[in-house]
């Protein structure tokens, strides 16, 4: 303990006891200025992304280990007594199912702790992330660009009221065309009910006829 600061006694807490500056405190900003500076070093002095995989290194690994597979299930088969005949069958068939899944894609070396082989998996993992959160492209130090953010929001929003835009006159056109469509069976509807008036009107001046003529003929 130094000047009232600190522990009492440094047993028991995994520490040395003695008072030391606190590195992980961020240095607090003074004015605008500094903090826009700051900003600007962190945009000039971007980490350089990860490096990309050998995809040759990575298939010379894969078929690796399809022999080693292929060493391993030949000493086990040996140890149980099989006919060399036999075994040459069980070896081609699983080299016939692992090179199926090589040339697939599906062939995964988690087995193996290689440096390339961890790049493209985790490659594949931020592929899901950037699918899951809709993330199309990403570039490193582009969080302190703030005109390409306040420009692509912008864009964004003018994409946005575009397919509003858009969706409201294909709204307002399929109402039209379903009022009008409306429009035309109530058309069909009423010549057609006028054709039935006609109709049965025709049916009974024909009836009122036929009647007159039998009256005048009795």
């Amino acid at each position: 303990m130094y000047n009232n600061i600190g522990l009492m006694t440094p047993r028991g807490s995994g520490t040395s006891g003695y008072v030391q500056k606190n590195l992980s405190k961020m240095k607090r900003v003074k004015n605008r200025d500094e903090f826009i500076k700051q900003i600007q070093s962190m945009k000039d002095n971007v980490i350089d992304a990860r490096k990309a995989a050998n995809p040759d290194i990575v298939l010379h690994e894969q078929k690796r280990d399809i022999e080693v597979k292929k060493l391993m299930l030949r000493d086990e088969l040996e140890a149980k007594g099989l006919s060399e005949q036999e075994i040459e069958e069980r070896l081609n068939s699983l080299e016939q199912k692992l090179k199926k899944l090589l040339d697939e894609g599906k062939y995964s070396l988690n087995h193996i702790k290689d440096t390339h082989s961890k790049i493209i998996e985790k490659d594949k993992q931020e592929e899901k992330l950037k699918n899951a959160f809709g993330i199309d492209t990403y570039k490193p130090g582009s969080a302190f660009d703030f005109d390409t953010q306040e420009r692509e929001r912008l864009e964004n929003k003018y994409k946005r009221e575009l397919k509003k835009a858009e969706q409201l006159i294909q709204l307002k056109e399929k109402k039209k065309a379903e009022k009008k469509q409306l429009k035309e069976q109530l058309k069909l509807k009423q010549e057609e009910e006028e054709k039935k008036v006609k109709q049965e009107k025709s049916e009974k001046q024909h009836d009122k006829h036929e009647k007159h003529e039998k009256k005048l003929k009795k």
